[in-house]
């Protein structure tokens, strides 16, 4: 398991890295990190809890969203229960638009209680 999540900490991490390299140097793009608390799949939107506060963006058409490296819809962004939402990194393009999503949702068990972990690894 520990080798699972190291692999997928590292192609996360490269992921970004390459990622942030190019999409630093084009004015007007930004990352947004939070939990997506609603998936509106007929509006392309998604309503996403960021530091507190809670916002709706708008997808780009061309918008490409990734779970552990692989291409998944939209729909596959609904809280998986009440109170258990899944985190994503987004990039925001320069019209206002999300252009790439990276998002997880990470549940294992730990000393016999299942724990729940953000993007980076980290314990929630």
């Amino acid at each position: 398991m520990l080798v699972r999540n190291t692999k997928m900490l590292i192609v996360l991490g490269l992921l970004l890295v390459s990622a942030s390299t190019v999409w630093a140097q084009v004015d007007g793009w930004k990352m947004v990190y939070g939990d997506v608390l609603q998936v509106f799949v007929d509006q392309h939107k998604i309503l996403l809890e960021s530091r507190g506060e809670q916002r709706v963006y708008v997808l780009d058409a061309d918008c490409q969203i990734l779970r552990l490296g692989v291409s998944v819809s939209l729909e596959s962004m609904h809280p998986v229960a009440p109170n258990a939402y899944q985190d994503a990194l987004c990039w925001i393009n320069p019209l206002g638009l999300i252009g790439h999503i990276l998002v997880n949702y990470s549940v294992q068990e730990k000393d016999g209680i299942l724990a729940s972990y953000d993007i980076f690894g980290n314990l929630k």
